[in-house]
């Protein structure tokens, strides 16, 4: 073999030892890499907010008849909803749900609770005063038109939802009288008296109408009178 021969057949054997040996020259493939990344974030609860209450009608009540509906004038708030609601009226009764009614059946200033209450089992509270009272008293009654006597002055005592009542205006023609009447949702009272003396023949004077939030002043019909049908209206201090 020539030298030159044997050198061209060195150079080959050198180049393949030399690929062999070293890293790869070409890839065989690619791989694809997605890198996710979770983020927590945290939301504050609100503390819990019981709101305001109310009745409806409001004002005074009137014992043993108005029927007051409770209710929030400002719904609750915060907390995690949804609520339940318990109530205690100042009474010793008790009542549940966002709308419980009661009738107070005596007379006074009543402190009525709500207790509202989350998901969680956290509890918040809200009162307010109830102020009951009832018809007893002395009411002074003026007539719109007729020819009855004016004023006349009427006693009245409420017992439960009966209410007795008598007259016995000096200055009036017509004299004594007496009779029974009843109160009734939400502040509606009504009486009727007989007359027996002081005129020539026995009459019945009945009195029907409404009391004002404040319980003082009655307004209504009145039939029986002279010239009656005729609107009245009775006043008294505050009781």
């Amino acid at each position: 073999m020539s030298v030159r021969k044997l050198l061209l057949f060195a150079v080959l054997l050198a180049a393949v030892s030399i690929r062999c040996a070293g890293s790869p020259s070409e890839p065989e493939g690619s791989v694809i890499i997605t890198q996710t990344t979770t983020t927590t974030t945290t939301i504050p609860i609100a503390a819990l907010n019981a709101g305001a209450i109310g009745t409806s009608p409001s004002g005074t009540g009137l014992a043993s008849a108005t029927v007051l509906t409770f209710g929030f004038r400002t719904s609750p708030t915060g907390g995690v909803p949804p609520y339940t609601f318990a109530w205690k009226f100042g009474d010793g009764e008790e009542g549940a749900g966002d709308a419980p009614f009661h009738v107070y059946m005596s007379t006074g200033d009543f402190t009525a609770t709500a207790t509202v209450t989350d998901t969680r089992g956290i509890s918040a509270q809200v009162s307010t005063v109830v102020s009951i009272r009832n018809v007893t008293g002395r009411w002074t009654a003026t007539f719109q038109g007729g020819a009855a006597p004016m004023p006349e002055r009427l006693d009245l005592i409420q017992d439960g939802t009966a209410v007795t009542a008598t007259t016995n205006d000096s200055a009036n023609l017509v004299g004594f009288g007496s009779g029974t009447g009843s109160v009734s949702n939400p502040r509606s009272l009504a009486i009727s008296l007989a007359f027996r003396a002081g005129m020539p023949l026995a009459f019945a004077a009945t009195y029907v109408g409404t009391i004002d939030s404040t319980l003082t002043t009655w307004t209504g019909t009145v039939t029986g009178h002279t010239g009656c049908p005729c609107a009245f209206i009775a006043t008294r201090p505050a009781p």
